[in-house]
């Protein structure tokens, strides 16, 4: 076979190398070295693979008994499981695997995971305390523990103080101190600063409900959305929540015109733009709905820009906070070579050693609870954001979750495009995800719910 031929396979490539690895290190252990655990990682950015391979020499340093290879395996996007399906079908997994939290139900409902309660019921403290809960229950699968939640973030409103002021609005009363801002304030506010130029073009908008992380999951969560009934196995595309979320779209895209919000959006954040010619750096948008990553973008693009941040924004008939996290687990892939082995460095990774060292390298924020409490791990900017997680919620961790996100995102687009009243597009959605939702039941999503409800 040729070279050229392999070259075309990297699939087969990586998962031979993979083998050719396991006979190496099968060969090593009979040496009597240290036993080898093989971690894939999807996080592989420059300041993101030096932090893990810094936790993973910490761990060797503590553990003479075992050597962790920390292997980069990008994936195409969330949900993207191919390269772990290859190998666990294959025989050929890795022993501890990074994944994106959400999908955590998916995979385990697919069989690619290994339930962790065999590990985690032999602790010696309930694991379940340790972490945010928000966290823990995204890592469930049927009641059980299929990872074990590594690193979080948080959403909040960006506000530019300059564009307000342009628009004659005082920035102080978007101050946190004030508490949430309510969604009728915000909307007051926001078509407040709305300006158009000679040709009827927008040159400033207040506010876009479905630009950034302002998009169909936050809407629900902050209004409520349950997203599905335990007692009859069906999701819940009508709940009252959903409506509002969808209603919300209908009205603020018919409001503004939503070709008009688009022809701005590729004018002032065309495609493929330098990450600096974004509205919101350059003046040209008032309020964001995006997470704590952004604090770093900012530091890097636009040092100098007069900004704040404060609560997301909540219905008008109430007065908590809001906000929602995302983030990555640790799990073990079904059939791992070094189960146990991989379970240990898990455990070290996604406790307070390994996640004080992830959080001070990253900025991003931690889910053992206990490391919130210490102050020297963040910068002033991010503790708002770290105190926001005791608001925080987490999406349903449903088999279908992948699918749930791409179909709201359809019906998303039909309502904003007014190619659809909402309860049509949401009865499409239900349509095209209930019979996918419906292999697995009877099914009842434990440890999660929406308290905004």
């Amino acid at each position: 076979m040729s070279i050229r031929h392999w070259l075309r396979k990297p699939r087969i490539l990586l998962i031979s190398l993979f083998l050719l690895s396991m006979v190496l290190a099968a060969c090593g252990n009979s040496a009597g070295g240290p036993k080898q655990v093989v971690f894939w990682t999807s996080i592989t950015d420059d300041i993101g693979i030096k932090a893990q391979r810094d936790i993973a020499d910490a761990f060797n340093k503590a553990n003479p008994d075992l050597h962790v290879n920390v292997v980069p395996e990008p994936t195409t996007g969330t949900g993207d499981s191919t390269a772990l399906i290859t190998s666990v079908r294959g025989g050929v997994g890795p022993d501890a695997y990074l994944i994106d939290r959400f999908t955590v139900g998916q995979q385990a409902a697919l069989g690619l995971l290994s339930d962790l309660y065999p590990y985690t019921s032999k602790e010696n403290q309930d694991l379940s305390k340790q972490y945010l809960p928000f966290a823990w229950s995204e890592a469930l699968f049927q009641g059980h523990p299929y990872a074990l939640p590594m690193d979080t973030d948080a959403r909040a409103l960006y506000y530019n103080k300059t564009v307000l002021r342009q628009a004659g609005i005082d920035p102080s009363i978007l101050d946190p101190k004030n508490g949430p801002i309510k969604m009728s304030k915000l909307k007051e506010l926001a078509f407040k600063v709305n300006h158009t130029d000679s040709h009827g073009n927008y040159d400033r908008i207040g506010f876009i409900p479905w630009y950034g992380q302002a998009f169909h999951t936050t809407w629900a969560l902050d209004f409520g959305a349950q997203f599905y009934n335990n007692n009859t196995c069906q999701l819940t595309p009508l709940e009252p929540a959903m409506l509002n979320t969808f209603n919300m779209y209908h009205d603020w895209s018919q409001a503004m015109n939503y070709q008009k919000v688009s022809t701005y959006l590729a004018t002032y954040q065309p495609a493929n733009a330098l990450p600096s010619q974004n509205p919101f750096f350059t003046n040209h948008l008032a309020f964001a709905i995006d997470g704590d990553w952004n604090l770093a973008s900012i530091k890097q693009y636009v040092p100098k820009l007069d900004y704040g941040v404060t609560y997301m924004p909540i219905p008008d008939d109430r007065t908590t906070p809001f906000t929602w996290s995302g983030g990555f687990a640790l799990a073990i892939p079904t059939g791992a070579q070094n189960a146990d082995g991989g379970y240990r460095f898990m455990r070290f990774m996604a406790g307070p050693e390994g996640q004080s060292i992830y959080t001070k390298e990253t900025s991003h924020l931690p889910t053992w609870k206990d490391l919130l409490n210490d102050k020297q791990l963040f910068d002033p900017g991010h503790t708002f954001f770290a105190n926001l997680l005791q608001y925080s919620v987490s999406r349903p961790p449903l088999p279908v979750g992948g699918q749930i996100s791409d179909e709201l995102s359809s019906a998303q687009d039909k309502v904003d495009f007014n190619t659809a009243t909402p309860k049509e597009a949401l009865q499409e959605y239900y349509n095209r995800v209930q019979p996918q939702m419906q292999q697995y039941c009877p099914f009842k999503l434990e440890g999660w719910s929406n308290p905004y409800k």
